[in-house]
């Protein structure tokens, strides 16, 4: 034996069941994340507007304060990678030529939601990247530890 360690591989996420994308649409706040790049430029006021697009897609325009106090607006898209499963999500922010690019987009799996839809926990598949989503700019206690619990079901850092 040679001595080699192996770090684990990141493990499949488990969509949620019973989730249905029209009920996504509407006005959502992020309540907590592990930040991916367009996240990261985000600082605080983080709130997403997802609506009907084209091609069954929702067009998803996200608004928050950066670290400097300045605003930022982006527009993106998102669309199930299988209508059977519509909580596996792609998303693109990237368009070229009038055109969203799918594949330079990245997964977003929605693995936990509340029954009313007051919350909803999404994650990437590398475990580096996750959100708690909100109905409202606060989530009550019980709430968001039942977000944050299913993000750590699913072996998210939840310190990062």
């Amino acid at each position: 034996m040679l001595g080699l360690v192996f770090a684990p591989c990141a493990l499949a996420l488990t969509p949620a069941l019973g989730f249905e994308l029209d009920r996504y649409m509407g006005s959502w706040y992020e309540i907590a994340a592990i930040p991916g790049f367009l996240q990261s430029k985000c600082a605080r006021d983080t709130q997403s507007e997802y609506s009907p697009a084209e091609n069954g897609a929702l067009a998803v325009i996200t608004r928050c304060m950066r670290g400097d106090g300045t605003a930022e607006t982006r527009e993106s898209r998102t669309r199930p990678l299988e209508a059977s499963v519509p909580a596996v999500l792609r998303v693109t922010a990237v368009k070229f030529l009038g055109i969203w690019w799918y594949p330079l987009g990245r997964e977003s799996i929605v693995i936990a939601f509340d029954p009313d839809y007051r919350w909803i926990a999404l994650g990437h598949p590398s475990l580096r990247y996750a959100r708690i989503l909100s109905r409202t700019p606060t989530l009550a206690d019980d709430a968001a530890k039942s977000a944050a619990a299913a993000l750590a079901a699913h072996h998210f850092d939840l310190c990062a």
